[in-house]
């Protein structure tokens, strides 16, 4: 790595849980040279066994190093963190790899800012146990500039690595856009096995029936993909008032049965707002753009 001036080590890590520790451990068998920082300091006899430098304090690791990556519960954590460090993040880069949402992001780009600190913030889409493969993916926003100053470190942490913007709010809103993608799954379980439970259709058979009813949605996706991202949501293979009758048939389905239809009343009732917007032609996914206009 460039460095910025006289240092010890090329990245230092603060936060050895168990990721923060995957982080640093990949960093030195990847050559890097690493300083570490933890409260609890029997979390760093491993890594320092490995061959990394042991802070005394969270100050000194951010000394010793151009750049360090903070990996510790929260945004809110890294704050507090750094707010009684100021004097020593002049010219430093801060890599943020704890979670929090998008105002805490700003805060935390803000104080960096203000303190003569560059960065970059990013969320890591794997376990710990990923963490170095070609495949995992850590996706990182903050200036073009400093992602190609730390892009070497970054793609040794995952392969897969992408610079998706700018601004310090926009990894937290891709995460709520990604996790709320997954628990849309999770719920349409919990409340198709509701439906089920209440028509006397064993679990069991349900489970092993799920699946089968994956094997769609690659085709969903390439739904999304090729009408969301371009606008076009014209002639789509299944239109907006197609989804609306079959929304309703399950909505009648679930209220005949007795069965809390709380998700599926809310498909039905997006659906709906698009029919009566005059898109009934278009592809379900014009909601994008109808939902974005309220």
């Amino acid at each position: 790595m460039g460095n910025q001036g006289k240092v010890m080590t090329d990245i230092s890590v603060i936060g050895l849980g168990a990721m923060g520790s995957a982080l640093a451990s990949t960093l030195l068998d990847k050559g890097f040279s690493v300083t570490v920082w933890n409260r609890s300091l029997d979390k760093a006899k491993p890594l320092r066994a490995a061959g990394a430098q042991l802070a005394e304090s969270a100050g000194s690791a951010i000394a010793s190093s151009p750049a360090t990556i903070t990996c510790i519960t929260s945004h809110e954590q890294t704050i507090e963190l750094l707010q009684g460090l100021t004097a020593a993040l002049a010219g430093k880069t801060i890599i943020e790899l704890s979670t929090g949402g998008a105002a805490e992001a700003e805060q935390l780009a803000a104080l960096l800012t203000q303190n003569g600190a560059s960065w970059l913030i990013g969320i890591i889409n794997a376990y710990p146990t990923a963490i170095g493969k070609d495949e995992t993916v850590l996706t990182v926003v903050g200036e073009p500039e400093v992602w190609q100053n730390w892009q070497r470190v970054i793609t040794t942490l995952g392969g897969s690595s992408r610079h998706v913007g700018t601004e310090a709010g926009m990894v937290a809103a891709l995460f709520a856009a990604l996790f709320t993608t997954r628990q849309g799954f999770m719920f349409g379980m919990i409340y198709g096995g509701l439906v089920c439970k209440q028509a006397g259709i064993p679990l069991d058979v349900f489970a092993e029936q799920i699946p089968v009813s994956l094997g769609v949605l690659p085709s969903y996706y390439q739904y999304f993909a090729d009408t969301v991202p371009g606008g076009n949501f014209d002639n789509p293979p299944a239109t907006m008032a197609t989804y609306a009758a079959a929304l309703d048939d399950a909505l009648s389905t679930f209220k005949a049965t007795g069965t809390a239809a709380e998700l599926p009343q809310l498909f039905s009732d997006l659906a709906h707002q698009g029919v009566d917007a005059g898109l009934e032609d278009k592809a379900l996914t014009a909601l994008v753009e109808l939902l974005g206009k309220k």
